[in-house]
């Protein structure tokens, strides 16, 4: 696996700052690898053990059987449960790691321009050819990261109506707001700061 840039598509030198496409992959097989290890470790004991006391089982007495197959099963499960609960935690790090710089790639690009238009920040479209995810990953990513961190992205809609993420410290125009009906009480700044990334995301997917 080779690390490319997000903006340009070419190869980037390594070890020089996080790759989107490496991003997590290693805990990811790190996390697969012990997992299977585990469950081959489980199942191999659990048979053997198995094998073992109903073999002595048939021979002699159901304690001998026990007093052969138990060691074989603890042992087993010593072993096993230990890889499965690692291979599980490697899987949750790279997944987290790689939302992480997902999100940083996204910043950046949110940040980058003048662009298409003269205009400052990316599109959801335009993120998915960058990053190579589907086009609705990334909105679904741009709108999570505009609900989530509102004081760092902004949402603009230009005259054409495609929605445009924008870092707040980028040059653009503020974001309309949403209209709330009164019979519901006035919204809190977070409450309309949410319905317009909510309204602006239901545009863009028309």
């Amino acid at each position: 696996m080779l690390p490319f840039c997000t903006s340009c598509g070419g190869l980037r030198a390594p070890l020089t700052s996080p790759s989107v496409n490496l991003a997590g992959k290693p805990s990811k097989v790190g996390g697969a690898v012990a997992s299977t290890a585990g469950w081959i470790v489980l199942l191999f004991g659990g048979s053997l053990a198995l094998g073992v006391g109903l073999l002595f089982g048939a021979i002699f007495s159901l304690g001998v059987a026990l007093a052969l197959s138990l060691p074989i099963a603890i042992l087993s499960a010593a072993i096993a449960f230990p890889l499965l609960w690692g291979g599980r935690r490697l899987r949750r790090s790279g997944t987290n790691v790689a939302r992480a710089t997902l999100d940083s790639a996204l910043l950046a690009m949110a940040a980058a321009g003048p662009g298409i238009g003269g205009r400052y920040g990316v599109t959801a479209p335009m993120a998915a050819r960058s990053l190579g995810i589907p086009a609705e990953e990334a909105d679904g990513l741009l709108t999570a990261l505009a609900k989530d961190d509102p004081d760092r992205l902004a949402v603009d809609i230009d005259d054409q109506g495609a929605v445009w993420y924008r870092a707040t410290g980028a040059p653009g125009t503020a974001s309309p707001k949403v209209r709330v009906d009164a019979s519901s009480g006035d919204p809190s700044p977070a409450e309309e700061d949410e319905a317009s990334v909510d309204a602006l995301a239901r545009a863009n997917r028309r």
